[in-house]
């Protein structure tokens, strides 16, 4: 069967590709070749095959091609990708650092905000420290050891400190409410001090009005006339000139405060040179008020420049007030006479004294004895005469008692 079908297609193909001969002529030789029917054949097949070879590469290399473009599109799109993903770490990168520096220099500010309140605060309590007895304690008390403010019947009660401030929760590792919590503290803190000075200044103030004076007047007799120079204020001169900013809330607020404090001070000083303590060291009464009354020698209506006190004979006189004594010795009217300058304008006189212990020039201090108390000069009976002269106008001395009421000395 096989050898069968082997002829057959041997026989079509003899047909087909029968033996052939070429021939060649060259120089008058003729020469020919055979060419069989293998021949033939094995050239068709090598052909075939060549040209399938050649089509299987030709088709291999076109799908390849698509492939490698293919691939090279997929590593563009990776590459274009991988750029603008290194870009926005680029940008993140960045704005990371820009921020970083932004928080850097919020932080170098904050640390010399803090350098400069730090330093306004300790030149506040520098000033503190340097004026004798400013306290930041609330009213009516002072609390420093010279003026304390009375409670009387009319004003019972005393006015209470304010609880210590206590700083508000906040998260030890957050520092930004850290900071928070320290500029409320300090704030707290000026709020304290602010309130504290306003109502000593307050306070002060109440007592010189009860002598019904002017309070620009005394302080004005009080610096003097002898005085010159530029003008600088608080927050350009001093221990504040280099902390103070008058865009600065904060620094404003201190240099307010210490101007509260000198003038606090200021008014202090003028309370405590004034006459109004006592001027009998033991148990009295009054008698002929300040004012106009009946004269007892004349009859007649008269001018009472002064206030009569009445106790037993050579009771003590005191000074009502520190001061300088100016006069010590017999005046026309009012026999043997003390007169002590206060400063400020202010003179208080002592009347009809039966002996004198002080003499001209003397300092005295408040509640000194100066004499005792008698009946020289134009006088009815033993008593003291006492006047209280500001400008060289008496004044009703029952004004300075009042006012005196408030305050107590503390030697």
């Amino acid at each position: 069967m096989i050898s069968r079908v082997f002829q057959s297609g041997w026989e079509i193909a003899q047909r087909w590709f029968p033996d052939r001969q070429i021939y060649h002529r060259s120089d008058g030789q003729v020469r020919y070749f055979e060419v069989k029917t293998e021949y033939q054949l094995g050239a068709l097949i090598a052909a075939t095959v060549l040209t399938g070879w050649l089509c299987f590469a030709t088709v291999s290399v076109a799908f390849q091609g698509y492939r490698i473009a293919t691939r090279m599109a997929e590593v563009e799109t990776i590459r274009v990708e991988a750029n603008r993903m290194v870009n926005e770490a680029r940008a993140s990168e960045l704005a990371a650092t820009n921020f970083l520096d932004a928080q850097m220099r919020e932080f170098d500010r904050t640390a010399v905000e803090f350098q400069a309140r730090h330093e306004t605060l300790r030149q506040l309590i520098e000033l503190a420290e340097q004026m004798e007895g400013s306290s930041l304690a609330t009213s009516p008390a002072l609390d420093d050891g010279r003026i304390l403010m009375a409670p009387t019947p009319t004003d019972p009660t005393q006015r209470q400190a304010r609880d210590t401030f206590q700083l508000a929760s906040y998260d030890a590792d957050d520092p930004e409410q850290r900071i928070e919590a320290l500029i409320a503290q300090q704030d707290s803190v000026l709020s304290e001090a602010e309130d504290a000075s306003e109502a000593r200044l307050e306070n002060l103030r109440a007592v010189l009005r009860l002598t019904g004076l002017r309070l620009d007047d005394v302080l004005e007799e009080g610096r003097g006339s002898e005085t010159g120079g530029p003008f600088l204020a608080m927050a350009e001169a001093g221990p504040f000139a280099s902390a103070a900013d008058p865009n600065d809330v904060f620094s404003s607020r201190i240099a307010r405060i210490a101007s509260r404090m000198v003038e606090a001070e200021e008014l202090e000083t003028a309370v405590l040179s004034l006459p109004l303590g006592q001027p009998v060291g033991v148990a009295y009464r009054q008698t002929s008020a300040f004012g106009y009354r009946i004269d007892p020698f004349s009859g007649r209506p008269a001018f009472h420049s002064g206030l009569d006190f009445v106790a037993y004979p050579r009771a003590p006189i005191i000074a009502t007030g520190p001061g300088r004594v100016v006069y010590a010795g017999w005046r026309s009217g009012y026999g043997r006479t003390v007169e002590i300058d206060h400063g400020y304008g202010f003179v208080t006189r002592y009347g009809h004294m039966t002996s004198i212990d002080v003499r001209r020039g003397d300092v005295v201090e408040r509640g000194q004895r100066v004499g005792a108390m008698g009946s020289t000069g134009r006088s009815t009976a033993t008593h003291l005469h006492y006047e209280i002269i500001f400008r060289n106008d008496q004044y009703d001395p029952v004004r300075f008692l009042r006012a005196g009421q408030y305050v107590q000395h503390q030697g």
